[in-house]
């Protein structure tokens, strides 16, 4: 099936999304279109693929390029300039390559997108007065998550029920980047109306189950009339499957 070409205009807005050229006003205008536009979004996937099959295209005609001025050199040692050459060639390749391999999915990157971690609470106004906790938040303010972890893990012993702990406990388990061992502690405070942690949980399960790919659930989440995250909900529910 033939495909309608791309007029001028949208083919040179997707090339600057993509290359990072795109004034930041622009870009938030963009990423909304695509988010509404499925077609738009499989267009600048492609022009993502194209991109990186461009510069792979130069890295191969770089590599001819070394392979001929050797062969003309008839046997003389190469010099300092041609493994230099070489080398940034060679790292060219595997920075393109790895990326290719490892790059996230598209559920991924639309949770990278989104995600921000819970910025935690003033220590000197802490949701309680005990010492151990506010050394715990010192910890997570300091991007020690584990560390954190290990110090709440005790009070949440004493105190299973106690929601702060528990959405920190969830928190500090997104920001490490294991969003699995989070799920379940948000799934339960999303479910306790009486929480001052339960829209926030909230929306750090819908993000969860994006990154996951648990869309059903993510789109069940009725986040779209908040007055905090409802745009954003909104956003996100668009550029999920059907």
């Amino acid at each position: 099936m033939n495909q309608k070409p791309i007029d001028r205009t949208r083919f040179e807005a997707i090339e600057a999304y993509v290359l990072g050229t795109m004034s930041a006003d622009h870009r938030v205008r963009f990423e909304q279109e695509v988010a509404n536009d499925p077609t738009l979004r499989a267009e600048v996937e492609l022009q993502r693929e194209n991109t990186l099959a461009i510069e792979m295209g130069g890295v191969e005609r770089m590599l001819k390029q070394l392979a001929t001025e050797e062969k003309n050199k008839e046997g003389r040692a190469a010099g300092w300039p041609t493994y230099v050459k070489y080398a940034a060639v060679l790292a060219v390749v595997l920075t393109a390559g790895l990326w290719f391999a490892l790059r996230p999915s598209a559920n991924e990157r639309l949770f990278a997108e989104h995600f921000t971690a819970d910025p935690g609470l003033p220590v000197a106004m802490s949701a309680t007065d005990d010492p151990a906790f506010a050394d715990a938040m010192v910890s997570y303010k300091e991007c020690k998550y584990a560390e954190a972890r290990a110090k709440w893990a005790p009070l949440l012993q004493q105190e299973p029920m106690n929601d702060t702990l528990r959405y920190y406990i969830a928190s500090a388990w997104l920001a490490e980047g294991d969003v699995p061992a989070a799920i379940p502690m948000l799934e339960a405070l999303a479910m306790e109306p009486a929480s001052v942690f339960q829209t926030r949980a909230n929306w750090f399960l819908l993000l969860a189950y994006v990154h996951t790919g648990e869309f059903a659930k993510a789109k069940a989440i009725p986040l779209e009339s908040d007055t905090t995250y409802g745009e954003r909900v909104r956003l996100i529910k668009a550029q999920l499957p059907s």
